[in-house]
C-alpha cells in the first residue's frame, strides 16, 4: 500500500520551550497535532510534567479525540541505567460520547514492571460502567476484556513485541531544512557521540546566539516571530471547540501562561511557504 504521510513541527517558544506538531495520513484521511512543553522537577529521581494536549480528528465519520499528555519520571538513575516511565493518568474522550482512562504504573525501586498500564473505555460521564478494559505492559503484551476485566472475557491480547515498530524514515540531511532538528544540530549531536564537551558547547553557543539575534533584530524592526505552520489561538476571544466541549470532561484547561499560547496547525501557512513537506513511503 502507497501512504502519504505528513509531520511538520515548529519549535514555537524558547522560554519556556514549546514543540507544536501536526501529522497526517492523506490515503486514510486522518490527522493528529498537539503541542507540549516540560516542567521538571528532582528529588530521588527527575519527574517531568507535560503540560499541553493533542487532538486527533477523523473527519470521514466526523469525530474529534482530545488526548490528554501522560507524565514522566526517570528510573534507574542510582544504577547508572536511567529509563523513562510514564505515570498518573491520561485521557482519550471522543465527540462521540466515549472517554479512555489510562492509569500508568512501572518499576520503582523495588518493584513492578516496566511500561505497566490500566485502560479503561467508559460512556462518558458513566466512568463506573466499564465497556472494555486493557491491561499489561504496552512494549511487551497486553490484553483486552469485556466490562472490568475482573468477570468479563477475553476478547483478544496483543503481542507488541511481536510487531516491531516501523524503522523511522526521514530525508536526507542535505535536503532537510536548515532549521529541522536533526540538521540543526547536527554538530551538537557529534560533540555529545564524541564526548567532546567543548565541541559540544560552542556549538550548541553558537545556535542561541544566532537565535538571540534574530529576536534583537525583530525587536528593532517592531515585528514579533511568525511561526512558520502554526498560529496562536487567542482562547479568551476565539475560542476553541474542542477544547470547549471536550476539555470540562477530563478537567482539562488551556494554560497558555505555561505554553506561549495555544497553538494550532494552519494550513494555509504551509501553502504560502510554498514547502513540499510530505514523506513518501
Amino acid at each position: 500500500m502507497r501512504r502519504v504521510r505528513r509531520t511538520i513541527t515548529d519549535c514555537n517558544s524558547h522560554h519556556p520551550p514549546v514543540t507544536a506538531y501536526h501529522i497526517s495520513n492523506a490515503t486514510h484521511g486522518v490527522s493528529l497535532q498537539g503541542y507540549n512543553a516540560q516542567k521538571a522537577s528532582f528529588s530521588r529521581t527527575i519527574y517531568v510534567k507535560q503540560i499541553g494536549h493533542a487532538v486527533f480528528s477523523i473527519p470521514a465519520y466526523n469525530e474529534t479525540y482530545l488526548i490528554t499528555l501522560p507524565n514522566l519520571h526517570i528510573e534507574g538513575l542510582i544504577f547508572g541505567s536511567p529509563f523513562v516511565e510514564l505515570n498518573d493518568k491520561t485521557y482519550i474522550t471522543s465527540s462521540s460520547g466515549y472517554t479512555a482512562k489510562i492509569d500508568y504504573s512501572g518499576k520503582g525501586w523495588l518493584s513492578g514492571k516496566k511500561n505497566s498500564f490500566v485502560a479503561t473505555l467508559y460512556p462518558t460521564g458513566k466512568e463506573k460502567e466499564t465497556l472494555y478494559t486493557v491491561s499489561g505492559q504496552w512494549t511487551k503484551s497486553f490484553d483486552i476484556t469485556e466490562g472490568t476485566g475482573k468477570k468479563g472475557g477475553l476478547i483478544e491480547s496483543y503481542d507488541a513485541e511481536a510487531n516491531p515498530t516501523t524503522p523511522l524514515t526521514v530525508a536526507p540531511l542535505e535536503e532537510q531544512d536548515p532549521l529541522e532538528s536533526r540538521r540543526a544540530w547536527k554538530k551538537v549531536a557529534e560533540g555529545i557521540a564524541k564526548g567532546d564537551m567543548d565541541l559540544t558547547g560552542n556549538e550548541k553557543t553558537k545556535i542561541e546566539v544566532s537565535q538571540r539575534e534574530l529576536r534583537m533584530k525583530e525587536k528593532e524592526e517592531g515585528r514579533g516571530w511568525e511561526r512558520r505552520f502554526f498560529r496562536n489561538v487567542d482562547v479568551a476571544v476565539e475560542g476553541d471547540e474542542v477544547l470547549e466541549k471536550l476539555g470540562p470532561v477530563v478537567g482539562l484547561a488551556a494554560e497558555p501562561e505555561k505554553t506561549g499560547g495555544v497553538w494550532r496547525f494552519d494550513e494555509g501557512k504551509v501553502g504560502k511557504t510554498g514547502e513540499k513537506a510530505e514523506l513518501k513511503k
